[in-house]
């Protein structure tokens, strides 16, 4: 008899897009934390490293630009299952898809170019210098592992539309992809922005 009543409780829709908000806030303190902790160390750089020493690699452009597109075709893909309009939700689930895994493309040879950007700084300002490319490229790699987590979430999320899993009254996936993806555009925006003015 437990049994049964254990199978037969059922979780209320709101309590996963709780969670979702709680889990966005953990990593709102985690990204936070980072930008704060390189917005310290750089305004510390008395010596070495001068303001505009820093030179970013042009591809984190291009891959800003596929963060946002994404951010709006995950939109659309939201927008278009409330109105029952499968297709647009599927065309729209794999663009975005297909965005994300640019991001990630186009972050790789940036990191590895910001790994070897130190051997440009002139040798007074190399030591420090170099921690700060470091720093930076690890608030980007930290930044990439959730975009690759949020690209294995999206894929699950297609493949449940391919199924015809959501429709106008049910598709908890679809919101909870759309708002985990606005979030890691919107930390993307914030460190990138961060970085760019602070360099």
């Amino acid at each position: 008899m437990m049994l049964r009543n254990e199978k037969n409780h059922r979780v209320p829709p709101a309590a996963a897009t709780v969670g979702m908000w709680l889990f966005l806030a953990a990593l709102t303190m985690l990204f936070g934390a980072t930008m704060i902790g390189y917005a310290i160390i750089r305004s510390r750089s008395t010596s070495g490293a001068a303001p505009g020493s820093l030179h970013l690699p042009p591809l984190l452009w291009l891959s800003t630009a596929a963060m946002l597109f994404a951010s709006v075709t995950i939109h659309r893909a939201l927008s278009a299952v409330r109105r029952e309009r499968q297709a647009q939700l599927r065309q729209a689930l794999v663009l975005t898809c297909a965005l994300a895994a640019i991001f990630v493309v186009v972050q790789t040879p940036s990191m590895w170019e910001l790994l070897h950007s130190q051997t440009h700084l002139a040798p007074s300002a190399n030591a420090q210098g170099e921690r700060l490319y470091q720093l930076i490229f690890a608030l980007i790699l930290i930044h990439a592992l959730h975009v690759l987590g949020g690209i294995v979430g999206l894929g699950l999320t297609t493949r449940h539309a391919f199924q015809h899993r959501y429709d106008h009254e049910h598709y908890n996936g679809v919101k909870h992809a759309a708002m985990y993806w606005h979030f890691l555009d919107g930390v993307w925006i914030v460190m990138f922005l961060g970085i760019t003015l602070a360099r």
